[in-house]
């Protein structure tokens, strides 16, 4: 695992996660937008029990991304602990690098 590229994807998960925050409000508002234009003769209904049954999925959408976040970016601080606690096995008495890399630059 690459510790940094890993924090990058916890970033990226942030960000959308960020964006979502207000994706319950906006879809309650949007259910009340069509409803209201949609209410007029001939008119359709049931959008506000559409709109209801559907919120709770919105909020867990929000909560999956936040939650998703959190992980991404705890995974990637516990694999840069294990690589750093590990570093010591690689090397040899001289304290040189026994590998020919150093593990987790580029490759």
């Amino acid at each position: 695992m690459n510790p940094s590229e890993a924090h990058a994807g916890g970033d990226a998960s942030l960000t959308a996660a960020t964006r979502l925050h207000d994706l319950p409000t906006d879809w309650s508002e949007a259910v009340q937008t069509i409803s209201e234009a949609m209410s007029h003769p001939p008119g359709v209904t049931g959008w506000t029990s559409f709109g209801s049954a559907y919120e709770e999925h919105m909020q867990d959408v929000k909560s999956h991304a936040d939650t998703l976040a959190e992980n991404i970016q705890a995974a990637a601080s516990e694999g840069a602990r294990t690589d750093d606690a590990a570093a010591g096995d690689y090397r040899g008495i001289s304290s040189a690098p026994i590998l020919s890399r150093a593990v987790n630059d580029n490759f």
